[in-house]
This record gives structure tokens, C-alpha cells and sequence, in this order.
């Protein structure tokens, strides 16, 4: 499978990013901390303000020591996500089998 940058995702591409993996919520205002990052791969379903997400795997890259990750992303799992925040997480999209047909 080879993978490249993509800046501007468009329907059926399927895409991988780093997100991180926030802790569940302990603090009474605030964010909750940083436990760890995980890649998530998934076809885009729709754009928009929002891209719409089909999940297809989850992968985690760290997790601190003795932190037990909250339920989160998992395989099959529709999402919603910012077209910034996939920028943030280092965009790649997986090559299509014929690149001719993909309509940039």
C-alpha cells in the first residue's frame, strides 16, 4: 500500500492522521490531558464543513504509563472531523488503482 500527502481529500478517498487520545474528563472546567496518539484510517463519505468518516482501523502509537485509555474510535465507528484537525495529524490519502479516475 503506498500513501501519499493529501492537502484536499474528496469523496471515497481513504485517509490516515494522528490524533491524540484525550483521558476521560476528571477536572471540573478545562480540557482533559493528553494520554496518548493514535493513527485512525478511514474512507471519506461526505464533504462539507465537516468531512464524514467511516472508520476503517485504529492504531495506537503511545499511551502514558499506567493510563487506561478511554472508549474511543473503533473499526466501523462514523466520524465527524474538521478538515484542520486531519491537517494537524499529517494527512496521507492511500493511492486509488487507477489515479486517472480520481477527479482532484
Amino acid at each position: 500500500m503506498t500513501w501519499i500527502h493529501c492537502p484536499s481529500p474528496i469523496v471515497a478517498d481513504v485517509i490516515r492522521w494522528h490524533e491524540p487520545i484525550w483521558a476521560a474528563p476528571t477536572k471540573k472546567r478545562g480540557k482533559p490531558d493528553q494520554i496518548g496518539e493514535q493513527v485512525v484510517t478511514a474512507e471519506v463519505k461526505a464533504l462539507g464543513d465537516f468531512l464524514q468518516l467511516q472508520v476503517r482501523t485504529v492504531e495506537v502509537l503511545s499511551l502514558d504509563d499506567g493510563a487506561k485509555p478511554p472508549p474511543g474510535v473503533k473499526v466501523g465507528d462514523s466520524l465527524r472531523r474538521k478538515k484542520s484537525t486531519i491537517d494537524r495529524g499529517d494527512c496521507h490519502r492511500l493511492l486509488w488503482s487507477d489515479e486517472s479516475a480520481r477527479a482532484p
